[in-house]
């Protein structure tokens, strides 16, 4: 599985993809990444130009010092291609596993955020908080290659996170947000940004789901079982909700899950929350989205569920070959769609 995700990282290189992302799961039998900043290295070896994120670095369970320290030697290892993406986490059996109170999350998330910024700024500080101490008294080693330092990306959907990125002027991502909510959330973000003083400017990665196929019929029959199986996480974060285990920090998500899992196969497609067809049915969702929002960046899915390996590789080559040129023009019209692909599906806040 590791083998083929880095595989997928070269294929993004030579279709034109400007970024990967890479996710952080635990105890997940069906993917199993407890450090994406592992692949992130392993990928650097073999590319060039495409640039690399940790969506996300899950900050509660690690102390900050590491996680500056190594993102760090990934800015080195990667030459300057890495963006740090960073998140509270979601999944209640994570926090189970490590012993940590998930409606603690929040704090852990703010603390641990301070901490980065100031062993990145080099300072020699003493930091004794609620939840780490940390005495750093010697350079940053190695140091940084992006100044003033790998730039920010978070996933936001809560006002709350929204409120908080635009304060700090973040680029954020929304994972299966519906056009409208993600149009209300820009235009909040854009509001709550300026008003820190930050010129307007477009931060949002819209993530969707894609399978380009040789028809629209086709494109769906093939599509189908394996996004449907995708999809049902909605249904274990509905469990974790009507079962209590979705702390009050989380009513965003104790209310979107339902409201997705309720969603058929039809309207799902429909309202291009995932985009599935032939080429030109992909582009012509792809650009209907742009003409939507003020994106930043389009963050696609090509793996849905259990996909085997080669359908991936033949929806993602026909993406680069027949997709991309039907786009092309509104992408260097606007400078928009920085594209990214994560390399499997993740849900951290």
């Amino acid at each position: 599985m590791f083998r083929r995700q880095l595989e997928e990282v070269e294929l993004a290189e030579r279709i034109g993809i400007n970024q990967i992302w890479f996710f952080e799961h635990h105890l997940q039998l069906t993917a199993p990444v407890p450090s994406p900043n592992l692949l992130i290295a392993a990928a650097a070896r073999t590319t060039r130009h495409i640039r690399f994120s940790s969506m996300v670095n899950i900050l509660p369970f690690r102390h900050p010092l590491l996680v500056a320290e190594e993102a760090a030697m990934l800015d080195n290892l990667t030459g300057g291609r890495l963006d740090m993406g960073l998140g509270r986490g979601l999944r209640p059996p994570e926090f189970a596993a490590f012993g940590v109170d998930q409606q603690q999350s929040r704090e852990m998330f703010l603390e641990s955020f301070d901490i980065i910024r100031r062993v990145w700024a080099d300072e020699n500080f003493v930091h004794q908080g609620k939840y780490w101490t940390v005495r750093k008294d010697a350079p940053l080693s190695p140091p940084l290659v992006q100044r003033p330092h790998p730039p920010f990306l978070v996933s936001a959907q809560s006002e709350e996170s929204l409120r908080w990125a635009a304060r700090h002027d973040i680029p954020f991502a929304q994972i299966d947000a519906t056009a409208d909510q993600a149009r209300h959330d820009q235009a909040f973000y854009r509001e709550v940004q300026t008003a820190h003083g930050h010129a307007p400017a477009r931060r949002l990665y819209l993530m969707r789901e894609i399978y380009v196929g040789d028809s629209d019929a086709r494109a769906r029959a093939e599509a189908q079982p394996y996004l449907l199986q995708y999809w049902e996480l909605w249904n274990r974060y509905t469990q974790f909700t009507r079962g209590g285990r979705l702390p009050d920090s989380y009513d965003f998500w104790r209310r979107q899950a339902p409201m997705l899992h309720a969603m058929s196969f039809e309207e799902i497609v429909a309202n291009d929350m995932v985009i599935l067809g032939s080429a030109q049915t992909v582009a012509n969702a792809l650009l209907r989205l742009a003409g939507q929002l003020d994106l930043m960046g389009l963050a696609m899915i090509f793996k849905l569920g259990a996909m085997p390996y080669d359908m991936v590789v033949r929806s993602m080559t026909a993406f680069g070959e027949e997709v991309v040129p039907r786009i092309h023009h509104a992408l260097d019209r606007d400078a928009t769609v920085n594209r990214a692909v994560p390399v499997a599906a993740s849900h951290s806040e």
